[in-house]
C-alpha cells in the first residue's frame, strides 16, 4: 500500500482512529497485518496503536481479548 497524497494519509489516519476506538489495539493490529503486506514495519505504527495506554489498560484489554 502506498500513500499518494496528504488527503489519502488523512483518510487512513481517521480510519485507524475509528478502528482503534471501536476494536481496540489488538484487533486493529490484527486487521492491519491482514490488510497490509508483510513489509510494513510494526514499529512505524506502534506509537499510534498504544497512544495513551498504560500497562494496566493493556493488561485488561489482553485479558478481555483472551476470553473471547
Amino acid at each position: 500500500m502506498r500513500i499518494q497524497t496528504t488527503k489519502d494519509q488523512s483518510l487512513l489516519t481517521t480510519a485507524f482512529e475509528v478502528l482503534l476506538h471501536n476494536l481496540g489495539s489488538q484487533k486493529t493490529s490484527q486487521l492491519w497485518r491482514l490488510l497490509i503486506p508483510s513489509k510494513t514495519d510494526y514499529t512505524s505504527i506502534r506509537q499510534k496503536l498504544f497512544k495513551r495506554k498504560n500497562i494496566d489498560s493493556l493488561y485488561k484489554e489482553a485479558k478481555s481479548f483472551n476470553k473471547e
